[in-house]
């Protein structure tokens, strides 16, 4: 069960969240694009109701080391947006939407993010991060901002050095 903070609305936070995205690093300087989106893997309670909540960003990312070096930081800031998803066991369907199990709510947020790449084959790297999610009017959990500490996989296509 979700804890409540000190207001007494659930709290947004723990569990386990995925994610999928890449970047494109092609202009001089290390400086390119990014994608991302980050979901809860399962569902926690909100006032009695299933509730996840999903991220999606689109970033300006900056790598300073140049490809060849084993350890690459990278720095990201963009936009994106929070969507809510609150799961009551009723089927919504619209005429142009179709049928959903959930119903949304949906949130512009401001991103950064800090991760470093570890490459442990030319093309295999590990890569620690942080990312940092300034959320606007999240009325329903009452917070601003939402943290995620991560650890992914990764591979770069093409050549690395």
């Amino acid at each position: 069960i979700t804890k409540a903070g000190n207001n007494g609305i659930p709290t947004l936070g723990g569990g386990t969240y995925l994610n999928a995205g890449g970047d494109l690093i092609f202009l001089p300087h290390g400086l390119g694009f990014a994608a991302q989106a980050t979901w809860r893997a399962s569902q926690t309670n909100y006032f009695g109701v299933g509730a996840r909540p999903v991220y999606y960003s689109f970033d300006g990312i900056w790598q300073p080391v140049p490809p060849g070096i084993w350890i690459r930081p990278d720095f990201k800031l963009g936009i994106g947006a929070q969507n809510l998803r609150f799961y009551q066991g009723v089927l919504n369907c619209g005429t142009f939407t179709g049928c959903s199990n959930h119903t949304s709510s949906n949130h512009f947020v401001l991103h950064a993010g800090i991760g470093v790449k570890l490459y442990f084959s030319e093309h295999l790297f590990l890569r620690p991060a942080v990312d940092y999610y300034n959320i606007r009017h999240n009325f329903e959990y009452g917070i601003p901002s939402a943290w995620q500490a991560s650890i992914s996989l990764g591979y770069t296509l093409g050549p690395s050095s």
